[in-house]
């Protein structure tokens, strides 16, 4: 049986952007066995209609089946999830990557990677952070003999949309998805016709709903802002490469 994030992944799209706030608000909730629609309701100001709209949109036939599948889904226990010790870190990173691995739907991934092969010139691109995953993106896919190209400083992303052409390719990698640069980007190359994939973090932002497909990652809660992980967008970019070289071979064979 699917994961709850695996469904989260495969029916998200679908999804309004109120459902999709509705959604976001649930998972990102700290004490889920008490949660209540009357507590989403009044933090969001949507209709309990609306959130159990949502719920059924992503195949569940209830609110309290969604919630108790979630719950069932987190390895660490909701009385310990604000404890600071060593093993809470390495049970929230195997829980992110478990929930990561679940959330890698095989469609979207060979359509990412046949995208990626089938294109005249790669770009990938990102910031902070997450810099580092389309650098690291970008050798791998250099080595296959791949036209690509990373960028990763404001003034030459600001650049991209004037180079790129329809046959190009941008596969952005973005935790948040809503760093301005990046939507500046995406938003001037979809004008451009290039195809446009996002990697991002589990959330509504817009930059997944400005891409041609986008693919999700789990990311823990967590109340620092600055310093998250990108461990999960370079398993999510492994998985990819991985399905490129699976094409190739295929192909060869």
């Amino acid at each position: 049986m699917e994961s709850v994030h695996a469904h989260i992944q495969n029916y998200y799209d679908n999804l309004s952007s109120t459902e999709q706030l509705a959604i976001d608000f649930i998972l990102q909730y700290e004490d889920l066995d008490n949660l209540k629609l009357k507590i989403i309701q009044e933090a969001l100001h949507v209709s309990a209609p609306t959130v159990i709209r949502a719920v059924k949109k992503l195949d569940f036939r209830s609110f309290t089946e969604f919630k108790y599948a979630l719950i069932s889904s987190i390895q660490i226990p909701q009385n310990r999830k604000t404890e600071k010790s060593f093993e809470n870190v390495i049970n929230s990173i195997k829980n992110d990557f478990n929930q990561t691995m679940e959330m890698m739907n095989k469609e979207k991934i060979m359509e990412i990677a046949s995208s990626i092969l089938e294109s005249r010139r790669i770009i990938c691109a990102g910031i902070g952070s997450s810099a580092s995953v389309a650098n690291s993106f970008n050798r791998k896919l250099k080595n296959l003999g791949l036209w690509s190209n990373n960028y990763a400083e404001v003034f030459p992303i600001r650049d991209i949309p004037d180079i790129v052409q329809k046959e190009d390719c941008i596969i952005v990698f973005s935790l948040s998805g809503a760093e301005e640069q990046i939507i500046d980007l995406v938003t001037a190359c979809k004008v451009k016709g290039s195809r446009l994939i996002a990697i991002t973090g589990l959330s509504t932002n817009p930059l997944t709903n400005l891409s041609d497909i986008s693919l999700m990652t789990h990311q823990s809660t967590q109340k620092r802002k600055k310093l998250r992980s990108r461990l999960m967008l370079t398993v999510a970019s492994e998985v990819i490469f991985e399905t490129i070289l699976l094409i190739q071979n295929t192909e060869k064979a």
